[in-house]
């Protein structure tokens, strides 16, 4: 066997939400709706399902919403943009997370994306929650965010995990900011 190589099948990933993805889904579900709350938050946020049902009030300090990644202990901090802030305003102020449970209880990781792939689907949209988080990176990538600084907002380990979710960029965007052209 010294000597073969063998193919690596091309993972294509998770799909990325995409603009037409995102507008459906926010004529499907008006604000004020739980399953809008969920896709603005993990939109404005790019936090990961674990992380995303446990963040509440208590993760802002300043003009930052700053929380430690489940999965890798990292802090990511995301600044508070006015779509971030005007979410966050629609939420009870006593709950000790953003997103509730019909019962009142913060969601597990799994029950959170399961309610929010039902209320992708019931749009149209392929994409899931993690598909909102390569967004959130694709979003600051076309606002010309560093790769570092996307690391430090996404709580990204390495800057090849960023690469990798800002691929899906809008290429014309980025060579007509590159060109001076917008």
């Amino acid at each position: 066997m010294k000597g073969i190589e063998l193919d690596k099948p091309m993972i294509k990933g998770f799909a990325v939400a995409e603009s037409e993805d995102i507008k459906a889904l926010q004529d499907r579900w008006a604000v004020g709706t739980r399953e809008r709350l969920i896709f603005d938050l993990a939109l404005y946020i790019g936090a990961a399902r674990a992380d995303l049902a446990k963040l509440g009030r208590k993760n802002i300090k300043g003009d930052l919403l700053i929380y430690e990644r489940q999965k890798s202990g990292v802090k990511a901090r995301v600044p508070l943009t006015p779509e971030l802030r005007a979410v966050i305003d629609r939420t009870p102020e006593i709950a000790t997370a953003f997103i509730l449970t019909e019962k009142g209880k913060p969601f597990k990781a799994e029950s959170l994306g399961n309610k929010f792939g039902d209320a992708a689907r019931s749009a149209g949209m392929d994409a899931r929650l993690r598909g909102l988080r390569k967004a959130f990176s694709v979003y600051w990538s076309e606002k010309e965010a560093t790769t570092h600084q996307i690391a430090a907002m996404a709580g990204h380990m390495s800057l090849s995990e960023v690469e990798r979710y800002t691929r899906a960029a809008d290429r014309e965007s980025m060579a007509k900011l590159l060109m001076g052209v917008v």
